[in-house]
């Protein structure tokens, strides 16, 4: 991740941990643990999972409850989210979890895993970067999963996608002051992104096979998922 980007998170999510669960389920049209689900019904039988932007560890510990036989190794860039997150793993006596703190760009293990998740991160990164990193740690047969917000293509959804950001701006000015920054930069983020044709480009220049694009939430989000071909 850039200097840039790598700022430009810290700014967004400081001081934000203990808030982030109930944050991005509002952020989310109240369709988080929807989308997160869609994502899980794509995985089956992990032995070894790779989350990246873990954050508090939402998506990771479902998985590691769902699949208590698999090692499910998060990766967080911001400590005071890992802070949460293993706070959470110790009071809930999860044990096949492992958290890594780490630009995920920058994460290199010989581990190598059936399936690379992620939520959020996309637009925030140098795809170029992450997807030729992740392809190289994925197992033969392992399939990549990148989930992000995306910027509505049809008139009537992106109105009332921008109708709900300004509710968001208004919540965090008088009860979430630690998210106003949150919700006035992220909505120009995703107004912005390629991440989606970013991904799909790029799974296929390293190799990714069966690549494929899941619209979710009216076009505000996307899930974008490729294998590594078996050997």
């Amino acid at each position: 991740m850039s200097e840039s980007k790598v700022e430009l998170v810290h700014t967004l999510f400081h001081g934000t941990g203990s808030s982030y669960g109930k944050m991005v389920h509002l952020t989310t049209f109240g369709q988080d643990n929807a989308w997160k689900k869609r994502l899980l019904a794509r995985i089956d039988a992990p032995k070894r999972v790779l989350d990246l932007a873990c954050g508090t560890g939402i998506l990771t510990f479902e998985m590691a409850r769902r699949w208590p036989d698999a090692r499910i190794t998060g990766v967080e860039l911001r400590a005071e989210y890992l802070d949460e997150a293993r706070a959470h793993a110790a009071a809930e006596g999860i044990g096949n979890v492992d958290f890594i703190l780490s630009d995920a760009q920058e994460v290199r293990l010989d581990d190598r895993f059936d399936y690379i998740t992620s939520c959020y991160i996309p637009k925030y990164v140098d795809l170029t970067v992450l997807v030729r990193n992740m392809a190289a740690m994925l197992a033969p047969g392992g399939w990549l999963l990148l989930q992000d917000f995306a910027y509505p293509a049809e008139p009537e959804a992106r109105d009332q996608w921008e109708r709900h950001f300004v509710k968001l701006r208004e919540l965090a000015r008088t009860r979430y002051p630690d998210w106003g920054t949150m919700f006035d930069l992220l909505p120009d983020v995703i107004r912005k992104t390629r991440w989606i044709e970013d991904s799909v480009e790029q799974m296929g220049l390293n190799g990714l096979v069966d690549v494929e694009v899941e619209s979710l939430g009216w076009g505000s989000a996307a899930t974008v998922l490729g294998r590594k071909p078996a050997a």
